[in-house]
């Protein structure tokens, strides 16, 4: 992962290295950033990268816990303003949100922006999915309360309801999910249920880093159910999906995947 701090300065949060700033301490895999002074007029605001391949957990200064997907980008506060909202954003990819609660910082509400959408919250955990090869936005609400607001429309989410916003169409839909599904990947595994091939696939060539290419494009629309192990390697997967007849092979060169 790369950490961009205010001033510019880029660092690489390797694994097992420790990184420490006046606020934050790192060992390469998470970040904690320590309650600061709130009374500052200005906001300095650090940038979170994480590569095709990798996952990243942040604890913020106010409490709040965010895990963040392969090929992700979060902006942030260091220390957040008193008595105004806690504004959060993820420029792109996907996050798992446990948001510290209004309750315990004086009714400052937190927010959340991406994209074409803003997502006001109470104290609640939800996941946003926002990828910048995917023309829609999908927000899951896990527990609590959140407003989904965009220029299209404001919707209200309860528990195991998922928003879709859909960028091309300009349209939005509600419907209830398995959250597992959603947000399993936090803990480790890909779950999926009744999900096209082409889908999978986009989810495991950000995880892999790795190219996939379709010899026959009818193979995309090809539904799989299973749930997989972050820790497997690619061929083991694939060959999983082989003996469950969805593909008849694969090719593996270098990071070129073909589906045959």
């Amino acid at each position: 992962a790369t950490l961009t701090l205010g001033d510019g300065t880029q660092v690489s949060l390797e694994k097992g290295a420790p990184f420490q700033t006046q606020n934050a301490n790192s060992n390469g895999e998470e970040i904690v950033y320590e309650a600061g002074e709130r009374k500052t007029t200005e906001v300095a605001y650090n940038y979170l990268t994480i590569p095709r391949g990798g996952q990243f957990f942040v604890k913020l200064s106010d409490g709040t816990q965010i895990w963040l997907n392969s090929e992700s980008k979060l902006k942030y506060p260091v220390n957040f303003k008193e008595g105004e909202p806690r504004k959060v954003e993820l420029v792109y990819g996907e996050a798992y949100f446990d948001v510290s609660p209004s309750s315990e910082h004086n009714g400052s509400s937190f927010k959340v922006y991406n994209q074409s959408q803003e997502i006001e919250v109470l104290g609640t955990e939800f996941n946003i999915k926002a990828y910048r090869d995917e023309t829609n936005i999908y927000t899951t609400l896990v527990e609590g309360k959140v407003s989904v607001n965009s220029a299209i429309s404001d919707q209200i989410l309860k528990p195991n309801q998922q928003s879709n916003l859909n960028l091309e169409e300009n349209s939005i839909t509600i419907s209830k999910v398995d959250v597992y599904n959603e947000v399993s990947w936090k803990d480790g595994v890909f779950s999926f249920r009744r999900k096209p091939l082409g889908d999978i696939m986009k989810v495991l060539s950000r995880w892999y880093d790795v190219d996939v290419h379709f010899a026959n494009e009818e193979l995309k629309k090809a539904g799989f159910n299973g749930v997989l192990g972050k820790d497997q390697n690619i061929e083991d997967i694939l060959k999983t999906i082989k003996s469950f007849g969805i593909i008849e092979d694969y090719e593996i060169n270098n990071k070129q995947i073909i589906l045959k």
